[in-house]
């Protein structure tokens, strides 16, 4: 089932809401109130809403002289999943780093998160590497690469 997104940029005032998506998404390692605040100014933080409630979001952290943006938290509300959200925020964030001219984007994803591997897959991601006892409970991490062509 599709349903119609609005992807905009985050706000201090959807913090709530992404709080909550956050806590139903991940049992460790969940973003404070705080590191959320700091994210919105630090960070390029979109979320997709439907009906101006919050289905999802995502955070891509960008350096300086680097040739890589990273993907650094995307998540989905449980009863938003299955309906495409996770899709839509991965085609926005891909072209946003293409509008941005990174030839790279670059994610950690807990190597038994079998569902999100095949969409990043399904997106082009190529495994490359495992960063080992990188979550908080000791699991390990593996490393993913979407290379990106800039002609698309």
């Amino acid at each position: 089932m599709n349903i119609n997104l609005v992807i905009r940029k985050a706000v201090v005032s959807d913090i709530n809401d992404i709080l909550q998506i956050e806590h139903a998404s991940f049992q460790v390692d969940c973003f404070s109130k705080g590191q959320f605040k700091y994210l919105l100014s630090h960070a390029i933080f979109y979320v997709a809403e439907n009906n101006k409630k919050i289905l999802g979001y995502y955070i891509l952290l960008t350096k300086r002289r680097s040739k890589k943006v990273r993907l650094y938290s995307i998540a989905v509300h449980p009863n938003a999943r299955g309906k495409n959200v996770g899709q839509v925020l991965m085609y926005h964030l891909l072209n946003i780093a293409k509008e941005m001219h990174y030839p790279c984007v670059s994610l950690e994803v807990r190597e038994n998160n079998s569902q999100a591997i095949q969409l990043y897959k399904k997106f082009g991601f190529v495994e490359n590497g495992i960063k080992t006892n990188y979550y908080i409970d000791g699991a390990n991490a593996l490393i993913m690469h979407c290379y990106l062509n800039e002609k698309d």
